[in-house]
This record gives structure tokens, C-alpha cells and sequence, in this order.
């Protein structure tokens, strides 16, 4: 999708950044993305628009197997005696 503008940073940190839409008072349609990140899509056809909710349902997607991939090889880990992803974990005396 080409973006007739872009303002912000690209390495953008999204974390818990609302992201919403925005159309103002001259019909140009914007997403936002927190304060740091603006991308004009006023002039994006119906399918540019699909395409981009595309892409972020496949980001979506990506992520949910990440987490999960993280979560099994978490619990595999604790089972086998590992705790924090691949750090040995062997318990010790606590001191009195």
C-alpha cells in the first residue's frame, strides 16, 4: 500500500497505543497509531484498504503462534527442570 504520507517514527513501538480512524472536516481518512504515528489513507482504493486489514490479521495471526510456540517451550522446559527459556534451573539451601 503506498501511503501519501507518513508522519512519525517507523520504529514505532506500538505496546497498548490506541489505534483508531479518523476522518476530518476535508474528508482526508487517516489511521492513528497513539500520538507518534499518522498514515494518510484518503486516497487508498477499497482494495489497498482490505489488503492492509489483511496484513494486520496475518500480523495477528504471527503473533498469537509466537506466544504459544513460547508458552509450550516454556512448559516443556519447567517440566525438564528450566525455568526462564533455556536457563538451568537447579535448586540450592536457602541461606537461614
Amino acid at each position: 500500500m503506498t501511503a501519501s504520507r507518513l508522519i512519525g517514527s517507523v520504529g514505532l513501538r506500538l505496546g497498548d497505543d490506541e489505534i483508531t480512524t479518523r476522518i476530518n472536516e476535508y474528508k482526508q481518512a487517516s489511521i492513528r497509531i497513539g500520538d507518534a504515528l499518522t498514515i494518510d489513507v484518503t486516497d487508498a482504493s477499497p482494495e489497498q484498504l482490505r489488503k492492509l486489514a489483511q496484513v494486520a490479521d496475518d500480523l495477528a495471526n504471527w503473533r498469537e503462534e509466537r506466544d504459544l510456540a513460547i508458552e509450550v517451550a516454556d512448559q516443556v522446559g519447567a517440566e525438564d527442570g528450566y525455568r526462564i527459556r533455556g536457563v538451568r534451573f537447579e535448586p540450592k539451601p536457602v541461606a537461614a
